[in-house]
């Protein structure tokens, strides 16, 4: 059976739940076994022997399920790099009943709409964070629940509201903005993003 929108919901909320925790080792080949682990625990076939010629994977839904399909002429670091979009597109993407696919390229590739592109161009920056074990790289929504942006009477709970607004305007930016995605992933970024989110969240002092 097709995986309909709550189940899709629940695999990516487990799937942020696993990935806060998956070690990173800098072994693409321990990378690839976590990776195709990881998916297979959420209902994913994964086959490492398709024979794409250009396309470096693909994840299929359909009557059968989820599949994804890894080119088997990739190297070790770059299966990890197909697994890792398989991921972040499972995080970021949109599937739609009762058949898709989505195919993941190794370089740029033309595209119908601009969403697709944008989508498409998110998947790879966030896959690249997820390879290297780097998620503080990118915006929290995408790996963790966060505060949300709600009418706030209390300063504890305005402060969160407004972590919640800053989360809500990343997460729109880092899918439609080249730009945004690139000073996103910066270190130095990161770490005054993470110290703002410490003093609006204390108890909570996460990267961002």
């Amino acid at each position: 059976m097709t995986m309909n929108v709550l189940e899709l919901d629940d695999t990516r909320r487990q799937l942020r739940d696993r990935l806060r925790v998956m070690p990173h080792d800098g072994d693409p080949r321990a990378g690839v076994r976590r990776m195709r682990a990881l998916l297979q625990e959420m209902g994913v076939q994964c086959d490492d022997t398709a024979e794409l010629e250009d396309a470096d994977a693909i994840l299929l839904t359909s009557g059968r399920g989820m599949e994804a399909l890894i080119a088997s002429r990739l190297d070790d670091d770059q299966r990890h790099q197909a697994y890792s979009r398989i991921v972040a597109r499972l995080i970021i993407g949109q599937m739609h009943e009762p058949i898709d696919a989505k195919i993941e390229y190794h370089s740029k590739h033309t595209t119908i709409s601009r969403q697709e592109k944008e989508e498409d161009a998110a998947v790879a920056k966030f896959a690249t964070a997820l390879a290297e074990g780097n998620l503080n790289l990118a915006p929290r929504p995408l790996y963790e629940d966060v505060p949300k942006l709600t009418l706030a009477f209390t300063p504890r709970s305005a402060a969160r509201s407004t972590l919640g607004g800053m989360h809500l305007w990343s997460d729109y930016w880092y899918r439609r903005s080249t730009m945004y995605r690139w000073w996103r992933s910066r270190k130095d970024v990161s770490s005054a993003i993470k110290r703002v989110c410490v003093i609006l969240n204390p108890r909570r002092p996460a990267a961002a």
